[in-house]
């Protein structure tokens, strides 16, 4: 699993442009490589619709979107909006799918602030808002990834 997982990274840090080693640490700070992790968050709301058009249980469909899957930890709706088409957001722990999209997204992030720190930030909770201190708001996180990073 470890050769796949590594070959995967190799993969996707070169067609998307991403330091290998920030996709190691997001792994590590996301899931601490299990590809099999997977966490609810009930609050999320930015979901893709309609749901129909993805499986054929449009409540099915609306919970799996809440969920934070694989390596990456990468929101259903998120891999929705960057071109997953499976039937079944499931399938976003196998390495291979949750890596590619995790850096569909990584990379898009970069691109829409062209800075990694920024990239990370927004990876995790969609933006990278800062607090009146001109820390990111989620800066504990961004901390991890950095750490584990270098």
């Amino acid at each position: 699993m470890k050769q796949k997982i590594n070959a995967a990274i190799k993969k996707y840090a070169e067609q998307y442009g991403i330091p290998p080693g920030l996709i190691k640490a997001i792994i590590e700070v996301e899931s601490s490589g299990n590809p099999f992790a997977m966490r609810y968050e009930d609050h999320y709301r930015w979901l893709v619709e309609p749901f129909s058009q993805f499986h054929w249980h449009a409540e099915t469909e609306k919970q799996s979107q809440k969920t934070s899957w694989g390596l990456m930890q990468i929101m259903g709706a998120v891999a929705r909006e960057r071109g997953f088409k499976g039937r079944y957001l499931s399938e976003l722990s196998k390495p291979e799918l949750g890596i590619k999209f995790g850096c569909k997204h990584l990379k898009w992030n970069y691109n829409r602030y062209n800075d990694w720190n920024d990239a990370i930030s927004a990876f995790n909770q969609g933006s990278n808002r800062k607090n009146e201190h001109g820390e990111y708001e989620n800066q504990i996180y961004v901390n991890k990834v950095l750490r584990n990073w270098k």
